[in-house]
């Protein structure tokens, strides 16, 4: 029956899609008839099939070589304290950067190839695995740890036998993360550097100079396909596989002293700096400045006044608009299908697939059906960053105690009341992972909208610098777009405890 319902909620989007597309804009938004025939004919293309091979090998490669690097990391990191007390604030800044914000500096040091790429999407995708396993490592619980320990327990043993199991779904978590983001990051690459071929130059080529908005559409359903059946896999796995409760730590008699981690990271942050500033001097290598220098260009580009009211506030209005529009469609429409009975029988997979379509095939469509401004930008950021707010709020809104559903009825609140004051609160820890991905996303978003084809922006002086060389200044650009991930994320993290103080929950 839930089969059945789904396939009534798709039918009755095609229709609507094929009526409002002969109706008001065929030449601009071809109807779905010609975007699913073309589905079916551009595996015909030989073009087609060496580009969907590229991305995938480059995406898989891209996986592989996250997990091999974030996995064990975590490990190390998670068991030590001392060691993520060091590591954690570099941790904390590179997770917010987006990896399309290093396409520039990236393709000047490694040319446009499938290196590129690989790399990009390396980046962009460690981080979740790694945070994850961090997390996860560090709240095994204790009376597992000590119990091993009682029965002398080598080392090798606990990490294979106590450790990974504990932290085992919390890591999948991250690599499903990881497998969505390195696609972004792939296709974002091919996309903006056609150095090498892949399906997001392949849009580039038929949409941008060819016009053919069939072709762009068609791979983007199939795209969007891919996406859904790797996710579909992963959750498939960590269900049949990893089925067991996620374990937490049961509590650390020192974690009262808080001022070591704190020393600890200050000190290594400076290590670092100082480090970075000898071996660059050392070095005088063009491509990677001392950090004195950076933070001079710096100071020069970011705190000028053309800089400042031209390029960098309108990127942060940008942002903070669409994260914010995003937010507020997400949450409303998220619990208004999580609370509507079947209503997700209708759409879930069709939100589910709108969910794995990479944001960056996308962009040419918006740039056909808006033009290039700040439009184009707001509904990129939209459309990409309202999924994780939307289908956590269900997830929130489905999930409220039966009991106080009970207990609302019998004393017959109204439905504002019931909104706000029970189905809200519920879903709020959900809602807040939710917001928390999906302002990453909306960074992401932002960087990739600019460097495609504006005039102004943090993305498009991003851009201008690696046309003019101005290596300090590529840098100095990186090192803003990751700090606004930082602060931004802080900020979020900030409201987050505040608002759910009464949770009791830890908020990482």
């Amino acid at each position: 029956m839930r089969l059945i319902r789904s396939l009534i909620g798709l039918v009755g989007f095609l229709l609507a899609w094929e009526v409002a597309s002969r109706s008001f804009g065929a030449r601009s938004i071809p109807p779905p008839s010609e975007v699913l025939t073309r589905c079916l004919t551009v595996f015909g293309e030989q073009r087609f099939v060496a580009d969907v091979a590229s991305t995938v090998l480059a995406w898989l490669i891209a996986l592989c070589l996250a997990i091999a690097i974030a996995v064990p990391l975590g490990l190390v990191i998670g068991r030590i304290p001392v060691v993520r007390a060091a590591t954690m604030p570099l941790i904390e800044f590179l997770r917010p950067l987006p990896g399309v914000a290093l396409i520039p500096l990236i393709t000047v040091l490694l040319g446009a190839g499938s290196q590129t790429k690989i790399t990009l999407a390396v980046f962009a995708g460690v981080w979740p695995i790694l945070f994850n396993t961090i997390y996860a490592v560090a709240e095994v619980d204790r009376h597992m740890v000590e119990t091993a320990r009682a029965f002398r327990t080598s080392r090798l043993r606990m990490i294979s036998a106590v450790v990974l199991p504990s932290a085992a779904p919390f890591v999948l978590t991250g690599v499903r993360l990881t497998a969505s983001i390195a696609l972004i990051a792939v296709v974002a690459t091919e996309f903006l550097y056609g150095g090498s071929i892949g399906v997001g130059q392949f849009v580039y080529v038929h949409g941008l100079s060819a016009g053919r908005m069939d072709t762009v559409l068609a791979v983007t359903v199939l795209a969007g396909l891919f996406g859904l059946v790797i996710n579909a896999t992963l959750a498939g796995a960590h269900r049949k596989w990893l089925g067991w409760p996620a374990t937490g730590s049961s509590g650390d008699a020192t974690s009262a002293k808080r001022w070591w981690p704190l020393v600890v990271s200050c000190v290594a942050v400076a290590a670092v700096l100082v480090v970075w500033q000898a071996l660059t001097k050392a070095a005088a290598d063009p491509y990677f400045p001392p950090p004195l220098e950076i933070a001079g260009r710096a100071g020069e580009l970011w705190f000028s006044s053309p800089m400042l009211v031209g390029n960098i506030l309108p990127s942060l209005g940008v942002l903070l608009g669409g994260w914010l529009i995003a937010a507020v469609l997400g949450i409303v429409l998220g619990i208004a299908l999580g609370r509507a009975g079947k209503a997700m029988d209708y759409f879930g997979a069709l939100l589910s697939f709108a969910r794995s379509v990479p944001p960056p095939l996308l962009v040419p469509v918006f740039m056909v059906m808006f033009a290039l401004g700040p439009q184009t930008e707001l509904v990129t950021i939209v459309t990409g960053a309202i999924w994780p707010v939307l289908l956590n709020a269900v997830d929130g809104a489905r999930s409220v105690d039966a009991t106080k559903t009970d207990t609302a009825r019998a004393f017959r609140i109204s439905k504002p009341q019931w909104v706000f004051g029970i189905v809200l609160p519920a879903a709020a820890p959900k809602i807040f992972a939710g917001l928390r991905l999906s302002l990453s996303i909306a960074l992401i978003l932002m960087v990739l909208s600019e460097l495609v084809g504006t005039s102004s922006g943090i993305g498009y002086q991003l851009a201008s610098a690696q046309g003019y060389s101005d290596l300090a200044g590529m840098w100095a650009w990186i090192v803003l777009i990751g700090a606004l991930g930082f602060v931004l994320n802080r900020l979020l993290m900030l409201v987050q405890r505040r608002s759910l103080a009464w949770h009791g929950g830890q908020f990482a």
